[in-house]
């Protein structure tokens, strides 16, 4: 085994570690609790693209059309599903007049960048191709997403319009627009020396890297031989003055996503596209993947983010 070496960060030991852990994969959420779903819906034309659709209760009395929010789980681009238990983070919107679709995409290294991007967009043209059948408003939807979600549900956001991020999956014609994104600890910057970050900041890291080994982004991306690609794949590079308004939330104790990429992109939109563009909430005392992010104070804050800008 390569030693590790002495990089000036803090980290955590394994005993402290294995509780934080357990909250990366918060179990599966339940769609049966859900009163009115319809599930495993094929949004696209390969047929691991499936979606689930939650409705509000008043949708079997002749509810809607609502407006949607579309939930991206996290997993690190590596795991994870539609079902993830971190959609608890807005299943309450339901009680506020929401659909949720909670997607299902593709992940590394089965497929490279930007094919997972292009699965979620595929899903919102397929809402909209679908409006009417499912009770949608085409012209409400928003986007929520968790870490490596939290990524996706950005650049999702930030490139509409964009053929080159659109794919070939079903429903061309129809618009992949979004009207509001909601970033939960989502890295917003591959190329930042997170290294430096957590020495700097003194947050304990979940896990040390080894000396002489490829950085952990440039390994998982597949672009050992090319890292400047990270560049053109981070969303602080893709703000445009045309992005929907943001929600930006982090807690200053990650030690897997520094809080400071939330600080970098929130500090972007800001320059791009003016004050009110983004707005930042950073927590004091809250982790990656943190059940504070499940709170009632918290998901308050997060529909009435959604509630500002689709209602």
């Amino acid at each position: 085994m390569e030693k590790l070496f002495d990089d000036g960060c803090s980290y955590y030991t394994m005993e402290e570690l294995e509780p934080l852990m357990a909250n990366l994969m918060p179990g599966e959420f339940d769609p049966k609790i859900i009163k009115n779903t319809v599930l495993d819906v094929n949004y696209g034309s390969l047929p691991e693209q499936l979606l689930d659709v939650y409705y509000p209760d008043d949708k079997s009395r002749g509810g809607g059309p609502y407006p949607v929010i579309f939930f991206v789980h996290g997993g690190g681009w590596i795991i994870g599903n539609r079902r993830s238990g971190s959609i608890r983070s807005i299943i309450k919107a339901l009680e506020h007049g929401y659909a949720i679709i909670s997607v299902e995409y593709r992940m590394l290294p089965m497929v490279r960048y930007p094919e997972f991007i292009y699965d979620i967009k595929t899903a919102v043209r397929w809402a909209r191709a679908h409006a009417n059948e499912y009770f949608f408003n085409p012209d409400k939807f928003g986007i929520l997403g968790d870490s490596a979600g939290g990524y996706n549900a950005l650049v999702a956001g930030f490139t509409a319009g964009n053929p080159e991020y659109e794919g070939e999956y079903g429903w061309e014609g129809y618009s992949s627009s979004l009207q509001a994104i909601c970033d939960i600890f989502g890295p917003t910057d591959l190329t930042a020396d997170n290294t430096a970050i957590y020495r700097k900041s003194g947050v304990k890291r979940f896990v040390k890297p080894e000396a002489g080994k490829p950085g952990e982004n440039e390994t998982r991306w597949g672009v050992v031989e090319n890292p400047g690609l990270l560049a053109l794949f981070s969303p602080v590079n893709l703000v445009r003055k045309d992005i929907p308004p943001v929600f930006i939330l982090h807690g200053k104790d990650d030690g897997l996503v520094p809080y400071q990429h939330s600080i970098f992109l929130y500090e972007k939109i800001k320059k791009v596209c003016g004050e009110d563009r983004a707005r930042l909430k950073l927590y004091e005392g809250v982790n990656h993947a943190d059940p504070f992010f499940f709170t009632d104070e918290c998901t308050s804050e997060i529909i009435g983010f959604f509630d500002r800008h689709l209602k």
